[in-house]
This record gives C-alpha cells, structure tokens and sequence, in this order.
C-alpha cells in the first residue's frame, strides 16, 4: 500500500504542474470559478485522505523465538511459527521453510542445530537458485527441488524427532495422574491441554 503522504504529495504536484500549465487559461477565469476549481481539488484531497485514515492497520505477530529442542514445546514452538507466517502474510512455502529453519538452534548438546542441519543441507541449493532468479520465483523452473515442499511438514518431521516415546509416554503417565481437586476448571484446562 501506498503511504498517505506520498500520495499527497504526488497529488499536489500533478496538481501544479497542472495549474503551471495552464495559467493562461486560469488567469482569464473568474475569481468565482476558481474557487469552485479549488474547493474541489480540496475536497478530492480531504476524501483520499479520509479514505486512508479509516483503514484499519493490520497488526502483526511477533516473530517466536529460537527452537532449542525442548520436546514439550515443539508442537507449540511450530503453531507460533504458524501464526506468524499467517499474521505477517509469509504465503511463500519456501520463504516459511527458510525462516523455520534459521529459528531451530542450539539446546542440550546442540540437538536442535544438529537436526536442523540436515534439512538446511537440503535447502541451501533451492536458496542458492532461489536467490538467483529476478522477480517471481516459478518453482517449476527450479532444479533443486525440495525433500519438503512445506513448512507442515518440516514440523511433522520435527515432531517425530523431538517428542520421543518416552516423551509420549511420560504425557500419557501425567494425564492419567491428573486431577482437578480444588483447582478453578480454567487452571485444570490448562495443564490438561499443556
């Protein structure tokens, strides 16, 4: 979208240069036309500029921090990661799988970086050409086609990764100990559903 004040001022100079060339024809008008002619251009600017202070400005969502490999987070890690791309209109497979992996780093003896190589050694030769062509990508003119052609899946994978059996299991053990006891239904929600 266009700024306002660019608009304004590409306005107010068609509008000069409009009255620059024709101030023959201006001069010879009556003080009445005139003002008709310039209580319309002021008008015309005060609607465009209404126009756009009505819009309403679409807020973004914060880019997530880094995945560090925690098991327990990585369903939420990759939902955020979700949001983001959907709130800040990332639509480009490519561009989310790009993203996604640069955020996958470090954690207990780097296992988050060392899974995450794997599939940036996939990606970089798709960027590489990816990064070479001029305007829009056609994806079906790429050589180096992805192993994952979405960012679903890269998060399928990293489930599968990092939420081990034992990690299902002790999930499965938490669930069958819960209780809701004196707690308010909202507290009990939300450990059930963390």
């Amino acid at each position: 979208m266009i700024p306002l004040t660019i608009i304004i001022a590409f306005l107010t100079t068609i509008i000069s240069l409009f009255f620059n060339s024709i101030s023959k024809v201006w001069t010879s008008l009556k003080a009445e036309t005139k003002e008709v002619y310039a209580t319309n251009v002021q008008t015309f600017i005060e609607e465009v500029r209404k126009d756009f202070a009505n819009k309403p400005v679409k807020r973004r969502t914060k880019e997530p921090n880094d995945f560090k490999g925690n098991p327990d987070e990585v369903r939420a890690w990759c939902r955020r990661m979700t949001l983001f791309f959907q709130s800040n209109d990332i639509l480009k497979e490519w561009k989310r799988v790009e993203m996604a992996l640069g955020k996958i780093k470090g954690g207990k003896d780097n296992r988050a970086q060392r899974w995450a190589d794997t599939p940036i050694r996939k990606f970089l030769p798709f960027q590489k050409e990816w990064k070479g062509t001029s305007g829009e990508l056609d994806i079906s003119t790429i050589t180096n086609k992805l192993s994952f052609e979405t960012w679903e899946k890269i998060a399928d994978e990293m489930a599968q990764f990092f939420i081990s059996t034992e990690t299902q299991t002790h999930a499965i053990d938490k669930l069958t100990k819960l209780k809701q006891e004196n707690r308010l239904l909202e507290d009990f929600w939300l450990e059930f559903v963390t």
